[in-house]
């Protein structure tokens, strides 16, 4: 599993760096070193006791805790890499005659960096799983017709309802979204993590979800985890009209806007088409025409077929502020955030919700996203 080998090298470093310079008897290292194995080999737990890495079938208090621990060994490792490259900084300073040296001794300064990352592990957990805010983004279109200055929408993206996000935080995301009276409401993929019989009530909150002109989804990856095709019907029901490589026109105060759609590359893998802009907005009339695609890394085809605006999220905005040129890189350097690619605007959500398998945020917070648009000035 791909997820293994970092997950092993944050163990060995964190034994290398940490706990074989205690100033421990070796029963207390093994006993460290035992502990430190057992949270970074998270995902093989959730394997052989949950079922699945990607929605493990565990108890959500203990989910939830298996994410603090995870998420604080991972802060843990960088904490040590900056202790580390510090020492280094200051021996040679020591070299060059300057009398530096790290404050306090090796078991305080380890004692002090594993709170710190406990404290960070549980508040990034805590992060991922409350009811999120709204952040209004007001997107300047050129040529935006009068009639549509002021339209708005609501992007939700990446909910991942399954082993830790249930149906009453769905009922409380759709309710600050209905407040919001949009004119428009867009889902972006990553609505499941799991199958429409073990979690197909938790998605019933979603048929309240309103908007004046429509609510409309693309599929993300881990739907074609679940059975994205026994998923489609289930949208269709609670009254979200999926777009597979397809536009539709709204007429809106005399005016005209296109929504298009294409699905996740991931159905390649599943036999499907996979997504391809071009043939969504084929046909599509001389209007603001907005893509949905859950990947920005598609953004530059969604560009070249003429789309003006592109939603995504997917990257969850790299979940750890300081991990985010790594998500990043993945991404075609797009984790979270509103980027002008010249005749496109891509705005990729930071997300809504959280993948149960990576849930900490570290100064990247979920949201509920409300897009004004207004003419270019």
């Amino acid at each position: 599993m791909r997820l293994l080998i970092p997950s092993l090298g944050f163990f060995v470093y964190i034994l290398l760096s940490l706990v074989l310079p205690l100033p421990w008897r070796p029963l207390g290292k093994a006993g460290a070193a035992a502990l430190a194995l057992a949270v970074c080999l998270k995902y093989q737990a959730y394997e052989a006791f949950g079922g699945s890495f990607f929605a493990p079938d565990l108890p959500r208090p203990l989910l939830l805790a298996m994410e603090a621990l995870y998420a604080a060994a991972v802060v843990l490792f960088f904490l040590l890499l900056l202790k580390d490259a510090l020492a280094l900084l200051l021996w040679l300073g020591r070299l060059a005659g300057a009398p530096w040296r790290l404050p306090f001794p090796p078991a305080a300064q380890a004692a002090g960096l594993v709170a710190l990352a406990l404290g960070l592990g549980c508040w990034g957990a805590w992060q991922s799983v409350r009811v999120p805010g709204v952040r209004t983004l007001e997107l300047e279109v050129p040529g935006l017709p009068a009639q549509l200055d002021g339209f708005s929408l609501v992007q939700i993206t990446d909910l991942h309802i399954g082993p830790l996000l249930r149906g009453d935080w769905l009922q409380a995301v759709v309710d600050r979204a209905n407040a919001l009276r949009p004119d428009l409401a867009v889902l972006t993929g990553d609505m499941v993590d799991g199958l429409p019989a073990a979690i197909g009530r938790d998605l019933e909150p979603l048929a309240g979800l309103r908007a004046a002109h429509g609510v409309f989804g693309v599929t993300g990856n881990h739907e074609y985890y679940f059975h994205a095709g026994e998923w489609l019907p289930v949208f269709a029901r609670l009254g979200v009209a999926m777009l597979h490589n397809e536009h539709r026109v709204l007429s809106v105060r005399g005016s005209r806007l296109v929504i298009a759609g294409v699905p996740d590359i991931q159905e390649q893998r599943f036999g499907g088409q996979g997504p391809d802009p071009a043939k969504a907005l084929a046909g599509a009339p001389d209007a603001v025409r907005i893509l949905l695609d859950h990947r920005p890394s598609g953004a530059a085809a969604g560009a070249a077929a003429g789309a003006q605006i592109q939603l995504s999220g997917h990257t969850h905005g790299g979940t750890m502020f300081f991990i985010r040129p790594l998500i990043a890189s993945f991404n075609g350097g797009h984790t979270s955030g509103l980027y002008d690619l010249g005749g496109m605007q891509l705005y990729v959500s930071p997300g809504t919700g959280i993948w149960p398998g990576f849930s900490c945020r570290l100064g990247v917070p979920a949201e509920i996203t409300r897009i004004v648009l207004r003419p270019a000035a």
